[in-house]
């Protein structure tokens, strides 16, 4: 009797525990939706919508943490806190360009800038479905206009569209979640990929079991050191908002801090930037890849001037993509390998997860994963069916839709495992999906209808990132510090998060664009018809090679994915039969992203300071210094956060961006 009491007892304090960690990660998957969108479209000030690891959530995390260390007896313990992260760092996907910007600006941009000269009227609006877009001229006028007077919120207009969509968003996530629980063991157990954000999370956070982790880092002396220099430069650049005659410091001043280094003529040049976020989490990454990412960045460059200077060109870039069209294709057909040579290495693992799922092996165990593997693979393959089913529906031809399915796993899945391996949180793919597919078929061979929905999904392109595929894959890592008992609540909390991150970020978007302003005068290219949506995306892509109607598979593109994919190849294969063999193919993969190009003079940086520690302090040395670069994190997160609300009190809508984009 005795027995039971203790064990209905301590059933209950597990119910309010997960109860409690839930329903403040669910608000936390609010609030980082709420306050960038309003920092960004009505302060102008620090944008969250950059990086794959946003400061959306760090921020209010890292108050959290501080604010947890003064609950004492009250306090919530590291799988508690586990929780609200693996639901905010996923939650806060859904602002901005990841999300909540360019699917709004696709739903209502059509019918707002068709006009007799563009053509969209002919050429764009028969293509799209009613269910897929806001097909009312006087709704999404008055979305960016601002509503009339006495009018009313045009409800029945947004409703299709928003569900349908919702539907489709929901299947992504659904399908990145599956993934990221099916490859969990082989990443973290078989492989034991670094995971260098996960890490930095965790020397935060703590594990189940822990206690006091934050308290122990800020009695560390390297602690202080990193966080006061870092804090101390931050003042000093808000010092400068108010004072004209302060210099900026060399750091921390946007574009302005932002220098050109050239090389020679047709030389693309180098970029120099410093980026405190990319120095933090590239302390915990291996050396090899920090290497391999500045050195192929180097030669991507010394290739595209050499092409520039010989005059090979394949074509103009596309939208989100490399810096060079021929580099891009080249480091896309190494991701394809890549990603292959990954699954292949994996096959083992997966033969055991589609046994447990299609024939229950009992051999196989799943029990300590976010779900088990029958429920994984099955969702995964109803997802994708759907998935696959509303391009179908929206327009688009078998050809094209494979196609362009096969491109995005490509890079959801190539992006998260370089996230995984690199700690790179500024992080694009050397083409986008829709690329990929542009050029594959052509108008002549996908057709006006396909290639206007192909157009119509750079809704969710993210800037050429993913939807949430690259924090995803930290749930489950994080997960495994979590007490046992609490993982199951991950996958729902998660999938909830996003959907109350989405309603919070887009409701109020909306209501801004009726009620208040008009989504026209947020000030971001977004919703002002300049930005590579529109006339990059519609314009200049769509409508403007249907008119044209003669592209078709553009095969000098091909040739250099082919030339990538061998080259990758070869690397691997110098891999395995010379285990010194420096170089890592993560570097080729990325080499001419945007990105990269700001943050390769901090990875070099990084690389170089971590190389001199290992050699001649040892490991011993590298843990020591570990809390200066928590420290600098820290104090980055502090200071971004008091620069919002500096710009709130004293420069209400002309703010400044102390966090910008890479």
């Amino acid at each position: 009797m005795k027995v039971k009491k203790g064990l209905d007892l301590k059933s209950t304090v597990l119910s309010k525990v997960t109860r409690r960690s839930l329903v403040i990660g669910l608000i936390m998957a609010a609030w980082v939706n709420f306050w960038p969108v309003y920092a960004s479209l009505v302060l102008h000030s620090t944008r969250a919508d950059h990086a794959h690891l946003s400061v959306a959530l760090l921020i209010p995390y890292l108050f959290l943490l501080v604010g947890n260390l003064f609950l004492k007896g009250r306090s919530l313990s590291p799988s508690e806190l586990l929780i609200v992260c693996c639901i905010g760092i996923v939650a806060a996907c859904m602002q901005g360009e990841w999300l909540s910007n360019y699917l709004l600006e696709a739903l209502t941009m059509p019918h707002y800038f068709a006009s007799a000269e563009n053509r969209w009227g002919e050429l764009l609006l028969p293509h799209l479905p009613g269910w897929a877009v806001v097909n009312d001229r006087t709704a999404v006028t008055h979305f960016y206009e601002g509503l009339p007077p006495g009018e009313a919120f045009p409800w029945r207009l947004w409703i299709a569209p928003l569900f349908w969509w919702g539907t489709f968003l929901g299947a992504i996530l659904g399908v990145n979640l599956c993934l990221s629980v099916i490859l969990r063991k082989q990443w973290v157990a078989h492989e034991r990929l670094s995971f260098p954000v996960a890490r930095a999370l965790l020397e935060l956070t703590g594990v189940s079991g822990t206690r006091g982790t934050l308290s122990s880092l800020v009695r560390s002396r390297f602690f202080l050191v990193g966080f006061a220099i870092t804090f101390l430069m931050i003042c000093w650049f808000m010092l400068t908002w108010f004072y004209v005659a302060v210099p900026p410091p060399p750091i921390l001043s946007g574009n302005f801090a932002s220098k050109l280094l050239p090389l020679a003529r047709g030389f693309p040049p180098f970029q120099l930037r410093f980026s405190i976020l990319t120095l933090v989490f590239g302390y915990f990454t291996n050396l090899e890849v920090l290497f391999s990412i500045w050195f192929f960045h180097l030669l991507a460059i010394v290739q595209a001037g050499v092409f520039n200077r010989i005059g090979l060109e394949v074509g103009s870039v596309d939208p989100w993509g490399s810096f060079h069209a021929a580099v891009g294709w080249q480091s896309f057909g190494g991701m394809i390998v890549f990603v292959g040579w990954g699954l292949w290495i994996a096959r083992s693992h997966l033969r055991d997860v589609f046994r447990k799922a299609f024939k229950g092996d009992d051999r196989v165990d799943d029990t300590g994963e976010l779900m088990s593997y029958r429920t994984s693979v099955w969702m995964m393959l109803g997802c994708s069916a759907y998935l696959l089913l509303w391009l179908k529906s929206a327009g688009m031809a078998w050809g094209p839709i494979f196609a362009f399915y096969f491109a995005t796993l490509v890079l959801y899945l190539g992006l998260a495992r370089i996230m995984v391996e690199s700690g790179l949180i500024f992080l694009r793919g050397p083409i986008t999906a829709q690329a990929f597919t542009w050029h594959l078929f052509g108008v002549l061979g996908m057709g006006p209808g396909s290639a206007v929905i192909l157009t119509l999904t750079n809704a969710f392109a993210c800037d050429a990132k993913t939807f949430a595929m690259t924090p995803m894959a930290h749930v489950p890592r994080l997960g495994m510090e979590i007490n046992s008992r609490f993982r199951k609540v991950l996958a729902p909390g998660v999938m909830l998060g996003a959907l109350i991150g989405a309603v919070t970020a887009m409701g109020f978007i909306l209501y801004y664009g009726y009620y208040v302003m008009g989504s026209y005068n947020f000030g971001t290219v977004s919703f002002r018809g300049i930005g590579a949506l529109n006339l990059a995306g519609f314009n200049q892509l769509a409508v403007g090679r249907i008119q044209a109607g003669t592209m078709g598979t553009s095969w000098d593109r091909i040739g250099f994915l082919g030339i990538g994919a061998a080259f990758t190849g070869l690397l691997f294969y110098l891999r395995y039969r010379f285990p010194g063999f420096p170089l890592h193919p993560i570097g080729f993969t990325i080499s001419a992203s945007a990105p990269l190009r700001n943050t390769t003079l901090t990875i070099f940086m990084v690389w170089a300071l971590k190389t001199i520690v290992l050699r001649l302090g040892g490991l011993e040395r590298y843990r020591k210094l570990t809390p200066l670069f928590l420290g600098m994190m820290v104090a980055y997160m502090a200071g971004t956060a008091i620069g919002v609300v500096v710009d709130w009190i004293w420069f209400h809508g002309q703010g400044h961006m102390i966090h910008v984009a890479w």
